[in-house]
């Protein structure tokens, strides 16, 4: 069994997850961004949150500005949300975005 020390990268441990992210197309890389948040939603860690939206954000492309402005906003949302510590809204809103998501792409 491999000793975890803080400040290790847990994916290093984990060959088969390095491999799923590798090999992930972009809308699954989304999908699992949303699985992210979720997680830290229902942790209520509002850091691992806030990087998952970041990442989000990140992803936007602004060449379609319209469908990115208003994700951007949602994701606007979530922030404010995530920072007055309403957890359990922002994680019932992830989750509804991580199903569109999945069905827009036939990720189910």
């Amino acid at each position: 069994m491999m000793n975890y020390r803080p400040g290790q990268n847990r994916a290093q441990h984990n060959p088969y997850l390095v491999q799923k992210i590798m090999s992930a197309s972009k809308e699954e890389l989304v999908a699992y961004i949303y699985d992210a948040a979720i997680t830290a939603c229902a942790q209520k860690d509002s850091v691992k949150a806030r990087n998952a939206l970041n990442a989000l954000v990140q992803s936007l492309n602004f060449d379609y500005k319209e469908t990115a402005n208003t994700f951007m906003n949602v994701y606007r949302y979530l922030m404010h949300l995530i920072n007055n510590k309403k957890f359990d809204e922002a994680k019932a809103t992830f989750s509804d975005l991580k199903k569109t998501w999945a069905k827009a792409f036939n990720l189910l």
